[in-house]
């Protein structure tokens, strides 16, 4: 039988200190991409959820043959940034999305138009010019990319990287 000994087996605590000291280090230098990664997903994740809003209220205007309106506000008539609500003809409600609070959500064409209809044809009959939905943080941070949605003439909804264009 083999005896054992001390030396050899686990770590002694000044090799766990070293080695808890450089995980800090590194996690302290990783934290701040986190916070870009965190931006970039929840700006990707509301121009999708926008993006699918739109089409949505599109299809439905089609299928129930009268006009749908997308609104800004999850629950009442409100900012785009407190999230978004698909209603019909008659203020019924049809479905609702919400939105992170470190988001800057503003339509860019029409002066903060806070209602996009679609006709029973799919095409956008409010506002006057085709929408274009812009996405942001709420606060300036570097290598984080901004959305645009935008809805074309005949009512279909794009989505691109970077800011809304005139």
């Amino acid at each position: 039988m083999k005896a054992f000994s001390r030396h050899g087996i686990g770590f002694t605590l000044v090799e766990m200190l070293v080695t808890l000291s450089v995980l800090g280090v590194l996690l302290t230098l990783a934290a701040p991409s986190f916070k870009q990664l965190i931006l970039n997903q929840g700006i990707k994740s509301a121009s999708y959820d926008l993006f699918s809003a739109l089409q949505y209220a599109r299809s439905e205007a089609v299928k129930r043959n009268g006009s749908i309106s997308l609104r800004a506000g999850a629950s009442a008539d409100g900012a785009w940034t407190t999230g978004w609500r698909v209603v019909d003809a008659s203020s019924n409600l049809l479905r609702s999305w919400s939105v992170a609070s470190n988001l800057a959500i503003v339509e860019k064409a029409n002066s903060n138009a806070t209602v996009i209809t679609f006709a029973r044809d799919g095409h956008v009959t409010l506002p006057a010019l085709k929408p274009k939905v812009q996405i942001d943080p709420t606060t300036s941070t570097s290598g984080v990319t901004t959305r645009c949605i935008q809805v074309d003439l005949i009512g279909r909804p794009t989505t691109q990287m970077g800011a809304c264009g005139s």
